[in-house]
């Protein structure tokens, strides 16, 4: 991580400490586009249909509010954000404007002429992957491209060693009932087979699509989950908290929605999140503000009131949205578990790429962690 993104954290972590009237969110997240290619079971964002969707120079100026208010790190999220031609473009303005760039994408669309863009526009670059084997990855996602994302993960990692990049490549993987008894196959496959440096975890959401409940995981898989992560987690960089991973599963924490700003693909803000629009009977008093048409600066003191309603709320077991809560008050976990478990030992993996060159990165040390 670059100093002057922890000077950024450190910033927002004061602001929020110190005043009470005023909210900084540290996370964003647009969904650049709502719709994908992949035709995964346990989500329905595929069905959408291209409809209109915020312009390039709309959500610039969406981005100009965004750093304005504080936020740190900006996620692109979709749908597949590869279908938006202009995503280099707009996470290249991101990061201009002192933001840390994430995307998470499904990786089938890309080319190799995207690796240099994608070391000038990222920061993190999430690429969603959750078996190791091609019936399941087909199962769970509808789609038979395992082969492809692995060779295609192959080609950018050599292009980023190369290109000696910075980048955080990081394997998302989603535990469902089909693959978690695979994980310790698919950890190895990330790092030693992929050359990939990180890697993280959620349990999926039963919320995500019509047919999602049937993905769930039972609790003697998500005790087995557990146990091989733990295993894991001083070998290699996994980027979840131990206190993730301890609970996970049965979550403790408050939500603090306004930490992670959600805006739509039409540049909706989506108060308290991004659920609001699928569950009013769950979120009577969200609503939606377009900021195509008012600033984020001008409705945002408004906006915590409704966030502040839902704080109590364990709806998601988003590993995003429950580590953003911890870290809204607790420094200890900031620097323990976020700084020195997640953060350094991926920096280090990184290094160890880039001075090594194209090949296979050797095992962190047990005692490195």
């Amino acid at each position: 991580m670059k100093k002057s993104a922890g000077v950024r954290f450190l910033k927002n972590h004061i602001s929020n400490r110190v005043f009470d009237s005023i909210k900084r969110p540290t996370y964003a997240y647009i969904t650049i586009t709502s719709v994908c290619n992949s035709r995964c079971k346990y989500c329905d964002m595929w069905k959408n249909k291209e409809g209109d969707e915020t312009n390039a120079d709309e959500w610039k100026k969406i981005i100009d509010e965004l750093a304005n208010l504080g936020v740190v790190t900006l996620t692109f999220s979709g749908g597949e954000p590869f279908i938006r031609e202009d995503l280099f473009e707009l996470a290249s303005y991101a990061k201009s404007q002192g933001l840390i760039t994430m995307v998470v994408t499904n990786l089938s669309l890309f080319k190799e002429r995207h690796i240099e863009k994608i070391a000038e526009s990222f920061d993190f670059f999430g690429i969603s992957i959750d078996s190791t084997r091609s019936e399941i990855y087909k199962e769970v996602r509808g789609v038979d491209w395992l082969e492809r994302i692995k060779e295609n993960v192959h080609k950018l990692m050599a292009g980023l060693t190369e290109l000696k990049a910075d980048v955080y490549v990081c394997g998302m993987v989603t535990i469902s009932n089909r693959n978690a008894y695979e994980l310790h196959d698919v950890i190895h496959m990330i790092f030693d087979d992929l050359g990939m440096d990180t890697i993280s975890f959620n349990l999926l959401d039963p919320g995500g699509g019509a047919t999602a409940k049937e993905f769930l995981p039972t609790h003697e898989q998500i005790n087995y989950v557990k146990k091989v992560l733990f295993d894991h987690k001083s070998l290699y960089p996994i980027s979840n908290s131990t206190r993730f991973l301890n609970q996970l599963g049965n979550f403790d924490y408050r939500c603090n929605p306004w930490k992670s700003v959600q805006i739509n693909e039409k540049g909706f803000l989506q108060s308290p999140c991004l659920f609001v629009s699928a569950q009013p009977d769950i979120f009577p008093g969200g609503r939606e503000i377009d900021l195509c048409k008012n600033k984020l600066s001008d409705v945002w003191r408004e906006e915590q009131k409704i966030y502040s309603k839902y704080a109590d709320c364990k709806l998601c077991n988003l590993g995003c949205v429950a580590e953003s809560a911890w870290s809204t008050y607790d420094l200890k976990f900031i620097l323990k578990d976020s700084f020195f478990g997640m953060i350094l030992p991926t920096m280090k993996r990184i290094r160890e790429r880039n001075n090594r060159g194209i090949g296979p990165v050797e095992t962190l040390n047990e005692g490195d962690n």
